[in-house]
């Protein structure tokens, strides 16, 4: 009723006055991403420490949230690395997901690297709405369908592949910049 609509003008004058003092602080009022989700991620590059230099497609297999000072809430979330390039000819630990795929929010046919998987914080460093054409705030692309059989099929093949292959796939902590 009338709270409810309360509630949501509030919400939209935090997010204005978020807007008006810079995109930086607009992490503070992006939903918290679930499992499944496809997120844009600065995903860290091999030796390389922080963020990576451009947003790609990540996705989220893990979140966990931890109460900070003075009531925030940080939210901690492992990522499995995407990319457009090499989908004909998955390595053990991959699977694709194609760009027809309802809800994805993909552009283009992704892989996505079970054994290649980041813990970052979900903040403004390393997560961002992708550039134009194609902007979106909050990052989430997109989602897998948690009821799409298919996709639950090569999820568990990819895990079953990459342990198979002595790949890890527990989330890495990258290393920060100096």
């Amino acid at each position: 009723g009338d709270r409810h609509q309360e509630s949501r003008a509030e919400d939209r004058q935090g997010v204005e006055k978020a807007e008006q003092q810079g995109l930086v602080l607009m992490a503070k009022y992006w939903p918290e991403p679930e499992p499944g989700d496809i997120v844009d991620c600065r995903f860290p590059e091999d030796k390389v420490p922080g963020p990576g230099p451009k947003e790609r497609p990540a996705l989220v297999t893990n979140v966990d949230t931890f109460a900070g000072d003075a009531g925030a809430t940080h939210v901690i979330v492992d990522v499995a690395y995407g990319t457009s390039q090499g989908t004909a000819n998955p390595y053990p630990g991959e699977f694709v997901v194609e760009a027809r795929h309802p809800g994805t929010g993909l552009t283009r046919d992704t892989k996505f690297d079970l054994g290649k998987i980041f813990r970052l914080k979900f903040n403004d460093e390393w997560f961002a709405p992708a550039a134009p054409p194609h902007p979106r705030v909050p990052p989430k692309r997109g989602q897998l369908d948690p009821g799409d059989q298919k996709i639950k099929k090569k999820i568990l093949s990819a895990l079953t592949e990459a342990k198979s292959a002595g790949r890890s796939t527990k989330a890495v902590v990258p290393r920060s910049r100096p």
